[in-house]
């Protein structure tokens, strides 16, 4: 790939040089455009059956065809491509059927041969939602849906998605709105007709449509525009608290305030406030797919999910503007590489928790324990001893089937993005240390993500250039700073940012409201750093275990049920005490559990009492996590 050398700004008059690959078509991919334009026509009107029923004309010449079906979908980071969930494909020329085939090595591609006279192929098939969880990501309900074009369509294989380009159109149930970084070209009789644009840009511009809809104005007046549309299971969930409609607005200036440029044209939130409809969060250039709790908006909603619109949006800068180049791909059908993905989800996790500070979606108390819990997370997360930090970023990979796992502490899971919050805490206090509180994070994402005010463009870069851009921020052997923290084994949680930030991770009696939150939202009972279990509150159901926790030692394993605690029916008010007078009792423990047909009785050996995690300041040293979450004036 080109080398391009970006002369880039950033706080306080600094500026740097970041060598930037600008992204090029790969030897695979024709550099020529695909003849002619596809017309895309979606009928989204069946969705009691949660049915998208497709209609593609593809302009063809005679000869051998193959056709794809998107596999790597950008920003799921593996070939989730729902394949399962496509049927009826049907293709005819001139009005006769035409024959297809799937590739026996490589079921996403269909091959085909266009008779002789025939100049455009007609292709139907249907895309069928999950009717239920168990089926995959529901998408689709009778009040609202996504409307993600990857899912939707087939495509000539050997062109460069730059360089195909479609004439989309959308209809939707009578009544209903949406929202999409799309432009409309005409709406008729029911159906929205969308301008004609390359696959790259269908791809990366999802429709959210609803019974229910409103629009924000998340800067008004801006000749860069951001807004939020939301749909609803139920009108009053789109009457927004007026205090959580401001957060959001300054969560667009506190963005302007780290990252500087604007990379994009506009911006469109997507939000969806369902019980019914799956939760999601995915980014795009000019827009996210969010799928939160339905009182989101009226201040019903446990504040943890707060950071999820703010990590979308930051997403913008880092993952879409400036992404890993082997994440770059000429088309849909070719494999990424997540080599850099504790950068390209690891810092955006970070920016999510420091914007959702700043910009008010966290009180400063609900930042550090949410902060606290991450710590006491990977403090407890004993598979850091066998798999470090960047082997986890092929886990959508590995996680093929998308099934939990069994023992998640000793295997790990999508660490990079909840542990790279830690690794880059620890960057910006380094920065601050080193500079005397001159330089930040802050400085180098200005530098880094900032891009052309305005303009819609894809820059990669490699770690190289992270570490480049790091040394120009501050001099420092920033290569061996963050080898160090992504290829460590522990033990313990990094948290020598934390120390520098100023706090420690403290543990004692009283519950983390991060946790709590959780624990109401997710109905369980949560004793990880205690006995090392979780337990669903409804029936008993153990439903994560800690490698070598005192539950663990005792017998205890996922799937387990905590039928009785010392001779009574479980409950957690009753383990919680049980727990309590172990303290100061000679006997351990006693839980009788059952595992398929059989009870045991499993003896817990444990005597320091509840433990949940909290931040407590280290006495005598500067105080820079409560500037890293101050507002940025």
């Amino acid at each position: 790939m080109a080398r391009l050398v970006i002369l880039l700004s950033c706080l306080l008059g600094l500026s740097f040089s970041v060598r930037a690959q600008a992204p090029a078509a790969a030897a695979a991919a024709s550099d020529h455009d695909y003849p002619g334009v596809i017309s895309l026509a979606v009928d989204a009107t069946d969705v009691s059956r949660r049915i998208y029923r497709v209609r593609e004309r593809i302009p063809v010449q005679p000869g051998p065809l193959k056709l794809w079906y998107p596999q790597w979908i950008p920003g799921n980071h593996a070939a989730t491509g729902p394949i399962n969930q496509f049927a009826g494909l049907s293709i005819s020329g001139n009005g006769q059927r035409i024959e297809w085939r799937r590739d026996p090595l490589d079921v996403y591609a269909f091959h085909l041969q266009v008779p002789a006279g025939v100049t455009t192929l007609d292709v139907e098939f249907q895309s069928l939602s999950p009717t239920a969880d168990d089926q995959g990501r529901v998408a689709m309900t009778t009040e609202l849906m996504s409307v993600q074009w990857s899912r939707l369509l087939l495509y000539p294989a050997g062109y460069d998605a730059r360089r195909i380009r479609f004439e989309p159109s959308l209809r939707l149930p009578e009544g209903w709105q949406f929202g999409s970084a799309l432009e409309t070209a005409v709406a008729d009789g029911g159906v929205s007709r969308f301008q004609t644009v390359a696959l790259v840009d269908l791809v990366d511009s999802p429709v959210y449509a609803g019974r229910y809809f409103k629009r924000f104005d998340l800067d008004p007046g801006a000749k860069i525009p951001v807004r939020l549309n939301v749909i609803a299971d139920a009108p009053e969930l789109l009457e927004v608290k007026p205090e959580i409609l401001a957060a959001h607005r300054a969560l667009v200036k506190q963005a302007d305030r780290v990252f500087g440029a604007r990379p994009f044209a506009h911006y469109d939130f997507l939000l969806a406030l369902s019980d019914q409809f799956s939760g999601i969060g995915l980014e795009h250039h000019q827009s996210s797919e969010n799928g939160t709790f339905p009182g989101y908006l009226t201040g019903e909603a446990p504040f943890t999910d707060n950071y999820l619109l703010p990590h979308e949006y930051t997403h913008s800068w880092n993952g879409k503007f400036m992404r890993p180049a082997l994440l770059w791909t000429p088309h849909y059908n070719t494999p990424m590489q997540n080599d850099l993905l504790w950068v390209y989800e690891g810092q955006t996790e970070f920016w999510a928790w420091v914007l959702a500070a700043r910009a008010g979606l966290y009180t400063p108390q609900q930042a550090q324990e949410v902060l606290a819990a991450n710590a006491a997370l990977f403090d407890h997360r004993a598979g850091r001893g066998w798999r470090n930090l960047q082997d986890t970023v092929y886990q959508g990979i590995v996680d093929f089937n998308d099934a939990p796992q069994a023992w998640e502490s000793w295997q790990r899971g999508y660490d990079f993005y909840d542990e790279g919050t830690l690794v880059w805490l620890d960057v910006d206090t380094k920065l601050r240390e080193l500079s005397g509180g001159k330089r930040s994070l802050d400085d180098f994402a200005r530098g880094f993500f900032g891009g052309s005010t305005g303009k819609v463009e894809a820059r990669t870069y490699v770690v190289d250039d992270v570490i480049g851009a790091l040394r120009t921020v501050q001099p420092h052997d920033w290569a061996a700073f963050l080898r160090q923290r992504v290829d460590s084994h522990g033990p313990g949680a990094p948290t020598e940012g934390l120390a520098r930030a100023g706090w420690k991770l403290v543990y004692d009696e009283q519950p983390n409201a991060a946790i709590a939150e959780a624990e109401g939202d997710q109905e369980f009972d949560d004793f990880s750093y205690s006995l090392g279990l979780k337990i669903a509150s409804a029936d008993g159901k153990v439903e994560a275990v800690l490698w070598n926790s005192p539950a663990y030692l005792a017998g205890l394993a996922k799937d387990m049920v905590v039928v009785a605690v010392s001779g009574m029916a479980y409950d957690a008010d009753r383990l919680k005490r049980a727990i309590t007078a172990a303290k100061t009792t000679e006997p351990a423990i006693e839980l009788l559990v059952r595992q398929g047909d059989a009870y045991r009785t499993l003896r817990v050996e444990y005597r320091q009492g509840l433990r949940y995690p909290h931040l407590q300041r280290i006495a005598g040293t500067p105080d820079r996590l409560t500037q890293l979450l101050a507002p940025k004036k």
